[in-house]
């Protein structure tokens, strides 16, 4: 479906979206395609070009020239963090809702709006959460809601037990300081007053940064779930998630990350420290996942990080939980 499209005296966007970009020209201008085909049309598109030699720059400007909804910054290469920074600080002041779109990914149809409903019935909610649907370059996914990543969590429950919330239930600190259930920002509609309160992305923890804030986000409120797939997150093998040694550096840094936090309570910081000892839990349950599909190889995989997980827990614990002080509950 075309969208009508709006001048800038015509509108005041209500979503703000970013996407930082670096060599990928092929994928991104398919990213925008789709949002401009969006039924949802009171967005603004800031898109920051991180000193890609491909001709994306060229490409995009024609596509801002043609939609004054979309505005392009370049910069020197810095990095995805920085350049999520300097897309937040070149929105419009009024937008109300914040969406950090990866390059390589695109929208669902009407999943703006189907974000925007959901956030706007729960108004206290820091954000509110779709799903995101693997796929080849083509759209094709078997996926379903069920067997989607996040779908099946380990949460942390009173006492130190274990939950398996619901599919529908929201995401809370229970369940992110277990493991991130959140495929990719793009599935995210963040209330923007909610993000001013945390520490935003930061660079020490990336390319896992978007999964701090998520816990930074879920400690001010519950963060509910749309039961649709808005996002398709595209497989290929330039994904940083395909690298298992940088994510792995990335999870201790937030783990680390979030135990200093500021404010930090005594109840947050059991339940991180319960929560690191759940995900070994996490993994061996993928790997007993991908032994009941034959995916044998995957499964082992999993193990192995399990092992690794349980050997990293002690030091973890000493250098960390331990010598760090933390604020009064309540």
């Amino acid at each position: 479906m075309a969208c009508k499209l709006l001048t800038w005296s015509d509108m005041n966007p209500l979503i703000s979206i970013i996407i930082p970009t670096y060599n990928r020209v092929q994928y991104v201008t398919q990213a925008i395609d789709a949002i401009r085909k969006q039924a949802f049309t009171a967005w603004e598109l800031v898109i920051v070009d991180d000193g890609s030699s491909d001709g994306t720059a060229d490409a995009l400007r024609e596509i801002s020239r043609r939609d004054e909804r979309v505005r392009l910054i370049v910069q020197k290469n810095a990095g995805v963090s920085e350049a999520r920074s300097t897309g937040i600080a070149a929105v419009s002041p009024s937008s109300e809702y914040l969406l950090f779109h990866d390059d390589d990914d695109w929208l669902t149809e009407d999943a703006l709006t189907r974000l925007v409903e959901l956030a706007k019935q729960h108004p206290n909610a820091p954000a509110v959460i779709g799903f995101a649907r693997h796929c080849d370059s083509h759209g094709y996914s078997t996926e379903t809601i069920s067997t989607c990543f996040g779908s099946n969590r380990i949460s942390v429950s009173p006492y130190g037990l274990i939950s398996r919330p619901s599919v529908d239930e929201p995401e809370r600190v229970s369940s992110l300081v277990v493991w991130c259930n959140i495929a990719t920002p793009g599935q995210v509609l963040i209330r923007r007053s909610s993000f001013e309160r945390t520490r935003g992305f930061l660079r020490e923890c990336q390319p896992s940064d978007d999964w701090l804030l998520w816990l930074e986000l879920a400690s001010q409120g519950e963060l509910p779930r749309l039961g649709s797939f808005t996002l398709n997150k595209r497989d290929h093998l330039g994904a940083v998630s395909k690298n298992s040694s940088m994510m792995a550096g990335a999870e201790e840094s937030v783990r680390r990350l979030w135990l200093t936090k500021p404010g930090i309570t005594s109840t947050e910081r059991l339940m991180a420290m319960q929560g690191y000892l759940l995900s070994c839990l996490a993994n061996a349950s993928w790997a007993l996942d991908d032994f009941r599909n034959r995916k044998a190889i995957s499964g082992l995989k999993q193990l192995f990080r399990m092992v690794k997980r349980m050997v990293r827990i002690g030091s973890f614990w000493a250098t960390t939980y331990r010598i760090q002080p933390i604020a009064q509950a309540g």
